[in-house]
């Protein structure tokens, strides 16, 4: 199975290689980036400094504060140019003809991280739809210790662009979701799913088996499965529950074979205590969530704590 994911990605490699070999040094064309939140944007009037403004972060709503206008300007899911003539618009009750430039500084909403068994890990900033197997591209692919599968942890709550419409989801979830690299290599776009602004890519070694702990217990924990491990030792592993756990109620998030979807396991983990049932086996990538009074809450906080301390010390490039 790894030779056949060496050959997939040795030619993949190759192809984009050479279809990159003549924009190679090319800047981004960054005047079709639709601006999102978080970005840091520059903003100049032209002949009128006092108006004029740079690194403005767009705020989690999507927008900016501009002197002399009474209301906040929407920058988000424009581009430069759509957001300079929508303030131009705006400021010609106080200029003749005005003429305003928008430049984004920082493509911060934008960034995706790839970590784990690869050549060249690090941070993106993308400018266009990706998919994973592209998105390995950009780091050299796989390194000789990865194994068969790609994680990729995910907020589906985060605000994000789709079209020019702005989308602030209420009732998306925090997942993990794992994607077999040699079906992702050779099936099309159904095994290699397109990647969203926040997502981090995790490629595992191969002699590693991961499960994920979080919630109401002593240690957020990677259990790695290397040998057949239960529920009640992955709690054990964990350093045991904390006061106000809800053993009752233990929730295994598992991935569906053959599919980017999760089916939820509830487990009285009570009744495995008292022999009135048998205890659940943990199967790779499952998450388990101890819930407490007030449910489980930042699980993929939890999640990254233990896979990517220094996550922040990546390097960053653009995807243009």
């Amino acid at each position: 199975m790894k030779f056949k994911i060496a050959v997939a990605w040795c030619t993949l490699l190759v192809c984009f290689l050479s279809a990159g070999a003549q924009t190679s040094g090319s800047n981004p064309e960054a005047g079709n980036y639709q601006i999102g939140p978080g970005d840091v944007i520059d903003i100049t009037v032209s002949k009128n400094p006092e108006l004029s403004r740079t690194a403005i972060r767009v705020d989690n709503r999507g927008a900016i504060r501009l002197p002399m206008l009474e209301d906040d300007v929407i920058a988000v899911c424009q581009t430069e140019k759509e957001l300079a003539d929508a303030i131009r618009e705006k400021y010609r009750k106080f200029l003749v003809e005005p003429f305003v430039l928008v430049a984004v500084r920082e493509f911060n909403s934008s960034t995706v991280a790839v970590i784990g068994a690869v050549n060249s890990p690090g941070r993106f900033q993308f400018h266009r739809q990706i998919r994973l197997v592209e998105l390995l591209t950009f780091v050299n692919g796989p390194s000789a210790a990865a194994g068969e599968s790609a994680e990729i942890i995910r907020d589906s709550r985060r605000p994000r662009c789709e079209g020019g419409r702005f989308i602030r989801p209420d009732d998306g979830v925090e997942d993990l979701i794992s994607v077999e690299l040699a079906s992702a290599f050779r099936n099309g776009s159904g095994d290699n799913p397109v990647i969203l602004a926040g997502d981090i890519i995790h490629i595992p070694e191969a002699t590693v088996r991961n499960a994920y702990i979080v919630g109401n217990i002593r240690s957020s924990q990677t259990i790695n499965l290397r040998e057949p491990t239960t529920l009640t030792q992955a709690i054990a592993m964990a350093g045991g529950i904390t006061s106000g756990a809800q053993l009752d109620k233990v929730l295994i998030r598992r991935q569906v074979a053959g599919t980017l979807n999760r089916q939820e396991i509830l487990v009285n983990v009570n009744e495995i205590n008292k022999r009135q049932r048998d205890d659940v086996a943990i199967q790779p990538n499952d998450i388990i969530e101890i819930p407490g009074p007030k449910g489980v809450k930042k699980v993929l906080d939890s999640i990254l704590r233990t896979l990517v301390p220094t996550l922040t010390q990546l390097p960053v490039r653009v995807i243009p």
